[in-house]
């Protein structure tokens, strides 16, 4: 079948899996109206156009549009009931009770906060069917993906595929429902073959280290309980993260590992092909319904049948016949991330690689082999055509990401197959099994290692912007990729595509250069101009190296406007994040805090709450007093809080009516060079606050940042014993609190010290040389 034919479904396949995705995003009425948009968008067509080709091709897929509507628009109704029932049970705070089977194992929390250490989550999905909520019975139309919550004892002992009965109060957190469970019933464990050689697996492995144990097992069967975050989070960034459960790619594997020695015994095409299709509908078995497997094995059963007939069917055919039944059927699955990159990344290979394949050979003047043009055009037509999800899930891309996965390439495969073997074998020869499991976590240590190394190396967290921004940037980009292969022989678009590369290379030079019109290049802390919150960068002195450690106190209420100060004092590594509490105009600004410049570490104060506002990926720990961090030559010491509950007990005295709580939690660091000068950062501490500073004792300090950005609630007390020769105050330029105030003014004068002020100054900074001279630099914030 040539390539006209193989897209003969496929634009009606890729419409049915827009609409899928639209419903769950937004509903039936909007679906329901890009319905009724496509369908006068293909008529205008075929009247404009009015050729008998269009008009049947046209005729076609309208006909394929509707068939699918039929079971499009009810399952995605289905789908949005469903999730009106629990949006319901989160609204009213009444108890949900309902069955739930388990999607993993129940994991601990990696928060550092006090009390996470006991909570326990995991993913489930809730069956349709009856449920309860409060004393009302309900229906839930369909199956819902939710995540439990809850304590040790009633989570910890949560396996996967359990199934359970449970009780919850419900909400939404981060795209996700949220269950928090108070009681939990296991009704069910599984006991069938394939949980005996899941469970066989698991102690085969089990006195091999974590990681390489974990990455082994999740490349086999998905089971990647035991994989540190870290480890996890490092071969997200490199590009790998697919390798950390199954895809579709397993299924593949899965065929070939019984047809090539199938064929090479001589055993006939169709008993070959039988075996083939039993062994992976015995793997779909054993891994669960993942959707990138589901994909896979629904790809593959058409063609093996095919074979079996004696007639050939297109890969690209087959999966537009997936797509399409996918959406029609389960929207939902259709529109699960693990299905959307496993079917654009089949789509790219099968699509974009041989056309780029092609432009390499022709542009090398055929120096580049077809063979090994293929080897470079998969991987990368794959990590081009996912990306724009990618960035969705995660603002930043590494440009090592397409070198990673042919670095990994010829181990995967091979890992992949040992370790399937040494599955089958568990339960029957463990020794063998023990010794293949081995070969296969050796695999598996290669495979994190280049995932590390790749890490390491400069452009592996290059930040994009967040969202839509992200996703247009790199569609564009995507777009200029499969420009450039088409149309590589043609001057003009060669020329267009210089221009492009110059003006997106300029930024990134330009940033390197001296900061304009300053001359700043020795700074020790900057107070960044970002409006009505703060944002301080304290550093290192720069005469220690090419790249000075860098802590960032705070990220203000804004990220764009973070961004434009960590470029302008050229900061791309942050060592250590203070979120002093968590109030927006102190954690606002964490979204710019990705890429190479996502927290090597991050403090923030101890009440729970601060765990809500954090980097994700970044170590967290809970800054009291007395925690301590050297950073180059740079000293930092936590002065306060000693505790919540010395927290909560100074609020509770507080006069001033705000969210005196959060605000009596601001960690107070003391930040010392080794030329003696000292800063303290006061947060936002109210005065009983910081009347208890002042009384488990304060040394003096240079430079002071002023507390709550210069407000009239002021301990005065407390400047007296710091004596600072200098005040900064972090405010937004001409903001409705009036800060800083004329009371917070007049204690500088009063103590003798200057002020430099982000709303009138801009960014303040002050460098190694003159530590007690203020300079503004750019726009006052």
């Amino acid at each position: 079948m040539g390539t006209r034919a193989d897209l003969r479904i496929l634009p009606a396949a890729t419409a049915l899996w827009g609409l899928a995705v639209l419903g769950i995003a937004t509903g039936v009425r909007i679906q329901l109206l890009a319905m009724l948009a496509l369908a006068l968008l293909a008529l205008l067509v075929a009247v404009c156009v009015r050729r008998p080709r269009v008009l049947r091709a046209v005729g076609a897929h309208l006909v394929l549009l509707a068939l699918g509507a039929v079971l499009l628009v009810p399952a995605t109704g289905r789908q949005e009931a469903a999730a009106l029932t629990l949006e319901d049970a989160a609204g009213s705070g009444r108890i949900l009770e309902a069955q739930a089977v388990a999607s993993g194992d129940a994991a601990a929390s990696s928060s550092s906060l006090p009390g996470a250490q006991d909570r326990r989550q995991v993913m489930a999905r809730l069956p349709a069917g009856p449920v309860r909520i409060g004393v009302d019975a309900a229906m839930l139309w369909a199956s819902s993906s939710v995540l439990l919550t809850g304590d040790q004892e009633t989570l910890g002992a949560v396996r996967d595929h359990d199934h359970l009965r449970l009780r919850a109060t419900v909400a939404s957190a981060d795209g996700f429902v949220v269950l928090a469970v108070t009681r939990l019933e296991v009704v069910s464990t599984p006991h069938g073959p394939a949980a005996r050689i899941r469970e066989s697996a698991r102690g085969s492995t089990s006195d091999l280290p974590a990681d390489e144990a974990a990455l082994a097992r999740g490349m086999t069967t998905g089971d990647t309980s035991g994989m540190s975050e870290s480890t996890e989070e490092i071969m997200r960034r490199a590009g790998i993260s697919h390798l950390v459960a199954v895809s579709g790619a397993n299924i593949a594997l899965v065929l070939g590992a019984v047809l090539v020695p199938c064929l090479l015994l001589g055993i006939p095409r169709r008993p070959r092909l039988v075996l083939a299709g039993l062994a992976g509908a015995a793997y779909v078995a054993l891994v669960g319904d993942e959707p990138s497997v589901l994909r896979a094995a629904t790809m593959a059963a058409p063609i093996l049948v095919a074979r079996f007939l004696g007639v050939r069917v297109s890969p690209l055919a087959a999966l537009s016949a997936t797509i399409a039944l996918w959406s029609s059927l389960d929207p939902a699955r259709a529109a699960s991330i693990g299905f959307l990159l496993s079917a654009l990344a089949t789509g790219a290979i099968l699509l974009l690689a041989p056309v780029l394949a092609r432009a390499l050979v022709a542009v090398s003047g055929e120096r580049v082999s077809r063979t090994w043009a293929l080897v470079l055009a998969v991987p990368f037509s794959a990590q081009a055509v996912c990306t724009p999800v990618l960035i969705l899930l995660t603002p930043e891309i590494s440009i090592w990401a397409v070198g990673v996965n042919m670095a990994v390439a010829p181990i995967v495969g091979p890992a992949t197959v040992i370790g399937m073997v040494a599955t089958v074998l568990s339960p029957f020869v463990p020794g063998i099994a023990h010794v293949l499991w081995q070969v296969c976590a050796g695999g598996a240590h290669l495979i994190i290692l280049v995932a590390r190394t790749a890490d390491g190396l400069p452009g592996s967290r290059i930040a994009v912007p967040e969202g839509a921004a992200g996703v247009v940037l790199a569609l564009g980009v995507l777009a200029l990729v499969v420009i450039a292969a088409l149309g590589h022989r043609s001057r003009a678009v060669r020329f267009v595509l210089a221009a492009v590369l110059v003006a997106v290379l300029a930024p990134p030079v330009y940033q390197r250069l001296p900061l304009p019109g300053s001359g700043i290049q020795d700074w020790r802390v900057a107070a960044c101009a970002v409006g009505q919150g703060d944002a301080v960068l304290l550093r290192e002195d720069a005469a220690r190296g090419e790249d000075p450690a860098t802590v960032l106190v705070d990220t203000g209420p804004d990220p764009d406007a973070l961004r434009r100060c960590l470029d302008r004092m050229q900061v791309q590594r942050i060592d250590l994040l203070v979120l002093t509490h968590p109030h927006a105009d102190h954690v606002g600004g964490i979204e710019a805090l990705t890429g190479r410049r996502t927290p090597l570490a991050q403090w923030v104060c101890p009440l729970p709450e601060a765990a809500a506002r954090t980097v994700p990926g970044a170590p967290t720990q809970v800054a009291t007093t007395g925690t301590t961090s050297r950073q180059g030559d740079l000293g930092l010491e936590v002065l306060w809080p000693p505790s919540a509950a010395t927290v909560r007990e100074a609020s509770s005295r507080e006069t001033g009516g705000e969210d005196d709580d959060f605000n009596d939690c601001s960690v107070t660091i003391a930040a010392t060079w080794p030329d003696g000068t000292r800063y303290v950062g006061l947060g936002d501490l109210e005065p009983i606050a910081q009347a208890q500073l002042l009384a488990g004792g304060v040394r003096e300090a240079d430079v002071v940042k002023t507390a709550h950005h210069g407000s009239r609630r002021q301990e005065p007390a407390l400047y007296d014993a710091l004596s600072p020769q200098l005040m900064l105050f972090t405010a937004g330029r001409d903001n409705s609190f009036g800060h800083p105030t004329a009371q917070a003014l007049g204690i500088a004068r009063r103590e003798g010290a200057g002020s430099a002020r982000t709303d009138v100054d801009g960014t303040v900074v002050l460098t190694s040389d003159q530590p007690l001279v203020p300079r503004g630099v750019g726009r006052p914030g």
